[in-house]
């Protein structure tokens, strides 16, 4: 039967195909895997586990629960698991057992069929290697700005004389005595978080993961960099790992609120210990190695029996998130510390036993959470660090502060003792390392120069211009490296620097193409990170220079919101009738502002603002109503302040492409694309000849024309349309023949509608499966496209019949695109794999709530 459908879209581009579905495989342990958690962890993980049975891995799986072995493998029928699931076993009173109980759903007959073929085929173990976990599927999105390496931990070896510094996906081995990377163990699938060498320095285990999907800790040999083994079995990222003082026992904590021991030398699971309701922050084993005491989110420090795994007593002292916490060398103190800003300390038992650990000490040590204590080998001395952004030394005796050290550049989550405890370690989240003298507090220099930021940001291209470099060991630079060789730096001798600042002259020529362009500097002991220059065709007016002055048009200005509260301004001249483009770079540029431009006449009356084009920076263009003078004022939405909040807004009549139209011609052809934007001369089009499929750079030449991005027309093998308006209406849609693709635009015309929509119409088969995809966003349209399915009399084409179960809402926040949970109301009546209706999308449910700080995941 043919029938015509309808598509009222609001679209720029349609692309119609057909896809086949492939069946998925079975009688495989992975398989398996995924019915369990899909329908049998709520009541078969580790912590409480129904009957003792727990089926989080293949090895729990087969040790069986409290009626023993569920599995008999090559015999299903035989198997208690399979008559559970089928229902064949009654309890005492002669009712039918079956699994999952109640009024859950239960097992599809294609799901029983492919637990059953494993069990037959010998309920084989996963492959060897395999890890058995969700794979995170993310798109590769290339920054436009180098990011920061945090540095989440440290960890000292006297025998090595080595620190370990820990990043995303990488663990970098340092020098202790000249700091530089002796060798970087890389592989670790999320952020590394915690870390612990071996008591002899031979052997490093460094904890990480996939928030919500998986935990891992790698042990790596330290003399040659080779991994030694994997340790698997967490359900999120890890957060903590200790190590027993005989190397025998590892710890792991993860924010899936779970303790788990292995067997260092077999990677063996031993015992998992449930009982925090929070996350596991930290670890400690006490230094004989009977006692392993925990930090959590719960707020409270829990004291476990290693030999047994029974908990022996629980420290609820504090009043908020536990953090951190280390035993004393000789184990008769523990320190923890966390969100409420105290240091605690406990004298803890020989049996650690409840009521026999009674607190010594509760005292405000910080003015923001404290993020991380360590003892010294000796015993002698605490350091810690806080988000107020201090570390501070410590006598150990009385808690009693010694040295404050200087103001942190950020966060140090990550502190270490080195050399005999001569040496403080820091480690920040903007990926710098500290080194301090222990008995005086004062910086270390390092190896090699850092550099936080220059002064200016921007210079004109084809004039020579002085940079002020800002950061630390800046003294003995020796060369200054610019990646583009048509950019040449020179230092300036005459100049007298210091630690933290020093100056080069920057020359480039007058047809060096606008762009950013990253430069180092070196010193005998090693170079900088890169730092970024941008480079315009623009005068530049800064804000030290700007006081009452006037700017002649165009010009680019540069500002720095270094206060709460804090608005830069410039005034400019231009005459009446002019198209004046206001273009704000900030977070493009790196910057940390959420910008906001605001432009007004002489007499300060508003006369445009804007906080934000197509989701970025601000654009603004204005017609000026009058010659005379204007004042561009620049602000933070938020109103935050820091010198990371910089700013370039670059004001003229020049031209401005935003976008164009079509954003895909057919291949093999030439075809002329509209460009769309301000004071673009008329007609503003271009010819293009497209050869092949993908994408083709517009032939724009930069120095005509200014944007944001490199604007690229999508050059498909498909057959390309146009939309033909008037196509609001059914009965004056556009008829398309699929597969093809059609250009389309939502835009109101001078005396039509107040509104656009447009509409398409194509024949169908019943039954035929079809894909209608727009791009938008996803080619740089500002548009968000919305599409329907009509029959021909206009009625919807259901594709989905929800009803409601139960009442909801959201209690802290809505979901989008960068936010990975959502918490609402009434979750505890809820349960996994349903269906939400959210904010206009239907979501499954992945994951419960973790705790008090977490929401669904889907």
């Amino acid at each position: 039967m043919l029938t015509r459908c309808l598509i009222v879209t609001s679209i720029l581009t349609l692309t119609v195909a057909l896809r086949a579905a492939e069946p998925a495989s079975t009688n495989d342990y992975s398989a398996v895997e995924a019915i369990f958690n899909k329908h049998c962890l709520d009541c078969h993980a580790a912590q409480d586990p129904e009957g003792k049975l727990v089926l989080e891995s293949f090895e729990t799986l087969m040790k069986g629960g409290e009626n023993g072995p569920v599995i008999v493998p090559s015999k299903s029928a035989e198997s208690r698991l399979v008559r559970m699931i089928e229902g064949q076993l009654e309890n005492k009173d002669g009712k039918k057992l079956i699994m999952p109980p109640g009024k859950r759903k239960k097992l599809e007959a294609a799901e029983i069929a492919n637990i059953k073929a494993w069990i037959d085929g010998g309920a084989k173990p996963p492959a060897e290697g395999e890890p058995g976990l969700v794979q995170l599927v993310v798109p590769k999105i290339t920054p436009k700005v180098p990011p920061r390496r945090a540095i989440k931990a440290l960890a000292y070896a006297a025998g090595p004389k080595l620190i370990a510094a820990a990043r995303y996906g990488e663990v970098e081995l340092r020098s202790a005595d000249n700091h530089a990377v002796v060798r970087t163990l890389s592989g670790h699938r999320g952020s590394v978080n915690a870390l612990v060498f071996s008591s002899d320095g031979k052997e490093l285990f460094a904890a990480a993961g996939e928030p919500g999907l998986f935990g891992e800790v790698r042990q790596w040999n330290v003399a040659d960099g080779t991994l030694v083994r994997t340790f698997e079995g967490h359900r999120d990222a890890l957060y903590s790992v200790a190590l027993s003082p005989d190397g025998k026992i590892l710890a792991t904590g993860s924010y899936d609120q779970k303790i788990k021991l292995w067997n260092a030398a077999s990677g063996e699971e031993l015992k998992t210990l449930s009982g925090h309701n929070g996350a596991i922050f930290d670890l400690a084993f006490r230094p004989d190695g009977k006692i392993l005491a925990s930090a959590s989110g719960d707020r409270t420090v829990k004291l476990w029996d290693v030999a047994t795994g029974a908990r022996r007593d629980t420290l609820a002292q504090s009043l908020k998130e536990l953090y951190s916490l280390a035993f004393s060398p000789d184990g008769q103190r523990l320190v923890a510390g966390g969100v409420d800003n105290r240091i605690r300390v406990w004298q803890i038992s020989e049996k650690a036993d409840e009521t026999t650990n009674p607190i010594l000490y509760s005292k405000f040590a910080h003015e923001g959470t404290i993020l991380k204590i360590v003892f010294s080998s000796d015993g002698k001395t605490l350091l810690s660090s806080a988000e107020d952004r201090t570390v501070k030394l410590w006598d150990a005796a009385e808690v009693t502060e010694r040295f404050v050290l200087e103001a942190q550049s950020d966060w140090a989550p990550a502190l270490a003792f080195a050399s005999e405890n001569k040496t403080v370690v820091v480690g920040r989240l903007d990926g710098t390392l500290g080194f301090y003298d222990a008995g005086t507090a004062k910086p270390l220099p390092p190896a090699k120069p850092e550099v936080a930021r220059i002064e200016p940001r921007g210079i004109q291209r084809g004039v020579t211009a002085r940079i002020k470099l800002i950061g630390s060991n800046l003294t003995a630079l020796n060369e200054v490296k610019f990646a583009n060789s048509k950019v040449k730096g020179e230092l300036v001798r005459d100049l007298k620097a210091d630690e933290k600042e020093a100056w080069i002259n920057v020359t480039s020529p007058p047809d060096l193409a606008r762009d950013s362009y990253e430069f180092s500097v070196t010193n005998p002991d090693g170079e900088s990170g890169k730092v970024k220059l941008h480079v315009d065709d623009l005068p530049q007016i800064y804000e030290s220079d700007s006081t009452n002055r006037v700017a002649t048009l165009p010009v680019s200005f540069w500002g720095t919101i270094n206060k709460t509260g804090d608005v830069d301004q410039f005034n400019f001249e231009a005459s009446g009738g002019q198209t004046i483009v206001f273009d704000l770079a900030g977070k493009n540029i790196g910057s940390k502002i959420n910008g906001v431009l605001t432009l007004a006449d002489s007499k300060g009356i508003v006369l445009a603002a804007d906080s934000g084009f197509d989701g970025g920076d601000p654009l603004l263009a204005f017609r000026l109503p009058a010659t005379g003078r204007y004042t561009v004022r620049i602000n933070d939405l938020l109103l935050a302040a820091s010198e990371d909040h910089f700013f370039r807004v670059s004001v003229g009549q020049f031209p401005y492409v935003t976008g164009f139209y079509p954003l895909s011609v057919a291949a093999k052809t030439k075809s002329e694309i509209e460009l769309i934007g301000y004071n673009l001369p008329l007609p503003a089009k271009i010819a293009v000849s497209a050869e092949k499929s993908g994408d083709m750079d517009l032939p724009l030449k930069p120095d005509e024309y200014r944007m944001r991005r490199a604007l690229k027309v999508l050059v498909s093998d498909t057959i390309e349309l146009a939309e033909s308006e008037p196509n609001d209406l059914a009965n004056h849609a556009t008829h398309i023949t699929a597969p093809c693709a059609v250009s389309g635009r939502i835009w109101t015309m001078s005396g039509g509608p107040s509104s656009d929509v447009d509409i398409y119409q194509f024949d169908a088969k019943a039954g035929q499966t079809w894909i209608i995809e727009t791009q938008a966003a996803q080619r740089g349209s500002p548009i968000d496209t919305k599409i329907e399915v009509l029959h021909q009399d206009g009625r919807p084409v259901e594709r989905l019949l929800l009803q409601a179960v139960r009442d909801s809402h959201v209690t802290f926040r809505g979901i989008d695109s960068t936010s990975t949970d959502c918490r609402v109301e009434n979750w505890e009546e809820m349960e996994l794999n349903q269906y939400l209706y959210l904010q206009g999308e239907v979501v499954k449910l992945f994951r419960a709530p973790q705790g008090p700080d977490s929401g669904f995941l889907f």
